[in-house]
């Protein structure tokens, strides 16, 4: 191939470009156009270094040639002329050197800067895969890994992985921060969540927290902030220092702030003085007695149990064995034909109603399955009779409609704090009206429900986000929240609208004119418009509200989609503004709870391998990469 062997390989009867893997059958008259054609248009860098080498090969070719004949000329004339004549004149040479070192200058710096753009590319890469994947750094080291990428990039030298925790993770985590930064410096509003988990077989605890936003476009947004191991459970200064760090690294300030929402709960609020804080009230919702862990024998594992299956100690007793033998090990084994009821977790199950529906329905599609398996492997163990599993059954029926209505919510592409009293009131309406179950059992439920529910009405942050979404407007309500509603609107109306006002032109006034000097001399009398502006703050507000009630809600409608029409916005500006603060903040912790599906991992290299804070900008890294894009 000459010339063009150090930028392709040949295979076979291919030729392969050694820049961008492209292939080309290798042509039957052998001529080069091709590949020259493939140069010029993806890598004119490397088009334009050959075009000058060829360049100064013409040069010194076309140079060697007038030399030749200069000399030739020389001694021509050295033979016709005597011997005492005069010197033959010297045939100038030509500075070849300057031509060589002009060029080279200009043809291998660009290839040198491409070739280092292009390693710490790969090192870019080779960072984020750890980081997506939350592999260990010990990850570089292995044998596949590196054989890969002999294949895929020969020249490319693996650093070392302290490099990578101590530089390559660190660029990474402050090229995303700046990322989020900028995002959020546009946003009218923020609300944080927070969520804690502990993590498994250790005594530190994974606090994360995310931020809530609608963007310019109505289109709620949310990224992690900050994902931080703590010794045991975080104290609320330890959470309000967090949430302070947080604040000041992405530039938020307080009066942006309009939440946080709180997935766990906290008891002392003194230190969130300047922030409003609200707490899960959709795991709330689906509570009855406090955590429920299947496998611990405590007080809230009989306390839980006795409200679905009251006065039935023997079927409790048979849950609780069951559930202790699914989390054995060799569980695998034992309930083999049972593999969809082994493949729930009871480890620290919590006492939701749409987790405790799905493990019961398991457990009675295995119903054939497991009672054999019962008698061959626990014979000591009492049998399920026929009248347990009926009441296992009517417990089905009695958690189905609550685990429709969570469902619901949950399977949208983000459910906001407005779902709350919706899902809560519905649940209430299914328990009061429906023939399922016992009228004990339901009582019991309803009760608890009312006790943790207890005041959610008045709270701004709950009712203002409920009628702002036009699924649910002010249908959800025991009373009648107009007069508040429109004290909000008004206050909305009332905000300083930032314009821009033109300077004035500058005017000539006759001081000879008695009108000009009688308005000079006398005192200006400046007439407030303080309470004209309230009575056009009223009158809008209250013609929004009349206008925005007038038509039914419908839960079908996308609440974002709602506000994103142009005609909505134009006739509801007000209602608008309240719903650009109050739907931002989130009603499920689904993001957070994303964090916590690696939670196995840190017990194993992950955890070994890297630092403490290297770590965390690898959970901080671990979804914004996949949020924002590689």
């Amino acid at each position: 191939m000459g010339k063009y062997s150090e930028y392709f390989l040949q295979h076979d009867n291919m030729m392969i470009c050694t820049t961008c893997t492209w292939a080309i059958p290798k042509p039957k008259d052998c001529t080069t156009s091709s590949l020259l054609h493939h140069l010029k248009k993806k890598h004119p860098d490397l088009y334009s270094c050959i075009k000058d080498r060829d360049d100064r090969t013409k040069h010194e070719r076309a140079t060697a040639a007038e030399r030749a004949l200069a000399l030739a000329q020389g001694l021509k004339l050295w033979k016709s002329e005597p011997e005492a004549g005069p010197e033959a004149p010297q045939a100038k040479r030509p500075c070849l050197g300057g031509a060589i070192s002009s060029s080279s200058s200009t043809s291998f710096v660009e290839p040198l800067n491409h070739l280092d753009a292009k390693m710490d590319s790969i090192e870019r890469a080779i960072t984020q895969l750890l980081c997506t994947t939350a592999l260990p750094s010990s990850f570089l080291e292995s044998p596949g890994f590196r054989n890969l990428l002999s294949v895929v990039a020969p020249k490319f030298q693996l650093k070392s992985r302290a490099h990578f925790g101590q530089h390559s993770l660190a660029r990474l985590y402050d090229e995303y921060a700046t990322r989020i930064r900028a995002i959020l410096s546009s946003a009218s509003f923020v609300s944080f969540a927070t969520d804690l988990r502990a993590l498994p077989q250790s005594q530190e605890s994974l606090l994360t927290f995310t931020v809530h936003f609608i963007d310019e476009t109505f289109v709620p947004r949310f990224a992690y902030v900050s994902a931080n191991l703590i010794d045991g459970v975080p104290s609320t200064e330890e959470v309000a220092n967090l949430l302070s760090r947080a604040q000041a690294t992405f530039g938020v300030s307080h009066e942006k702030i309009h939440v946080l929402a709180e997935h766990w709960p906290v008891d002392n609020r003194s230190e969130f003085s300047n922030v409003n804080t609200v707490q899960d009230f959709s795991q709330k919702l689906q509570k009855v007695c406090g955590p429920l862990d299947l496998v611990r024998d405590t007080p809230a594992v009989v306390e839980g149990l006795r409200v679905l299956l009251p006065n039935n100690e023997s079927l409790i007793e048979k849950v609780k064995e069951i559930a202790q033998r699914i989390d054995l090990p060799e569980s695998e084994r034992i309930f083999r034909d049972c593999n969809r009821v082994c493949g729930l977790s009871t480890e620290g199950f919590g006492m939701c109603w749409n987790c405790l529906y799905t493990l019961l329905c398991r457990i009675v599609e295995q119903k054939n399955s497991l009672s054999f398996v019962l008698i061959e492997s626990l014979p000591n163990m009492a049998k399920i009779t026929d009248t347990d599993w009926n009441e296992i059954e009517a417990m089905i029926r009695l958690l189905k409609p609550i685990d429709l209505a969570v469902g619901l919510v949950k399977r949208r592409y983000f459910t906001p704090i407005s779902v709350v009293i919706p899902l809560y009131k519905v649940i209430v309406r299914q328990l009061n009206g429906g023939s399922f179950g016992s009228e004990a059992v339901r009582e019991t439920i309803r009760r608890h429900l009312d006790a943790s529910m207890s005041g959610c009405e008045e709270m701004d942050e709950l009712f203002l986000a409920t009628f702002a979404d036009p699924r649910f407007r002010t249908a959800y309500f025991s009373a009648d929240k107009r007069q508040e509603v429109l004290e909000k609107l008004e206050e909305m109306a009332l905000l300083p609208v930032p314009t821009t006002t033109p300077s004035p032109e500058p005017t000539f006034e006759d001081s000879a004119n008695p009108f000009v000097a009688f308005r000079k001399l006398e005192p200006s009398s400046k007439h407030s418009s303080t309470n004209e502006s309230k009575i056009e703050a009223s009158t809008r507000a209250l013609a929004e509200l009349d206008d925005y009630l007038l038509h039914d809600p419908s839960f079908a409608t996308d609440p974002y989609e709602f506000w994103q029409n142009e005609v909505n916005s134009a006739k509801y500006p007000l209602i608008k503004k309240l719903a650009t603060k109050y739907l931002s903040p989130p009603g499920i912790s689904l993001e957070c709870q994303a964090v916590f599906s690696q939670l196995e991992l840190f017990n194993g290299d992950l955890r070994r391998n890297w630092e403490r804070d290297e770590l965390e900008r690898l959970l901080f890294l671990h979804h914004n990469i996949l949020i924002f894009g590689f």
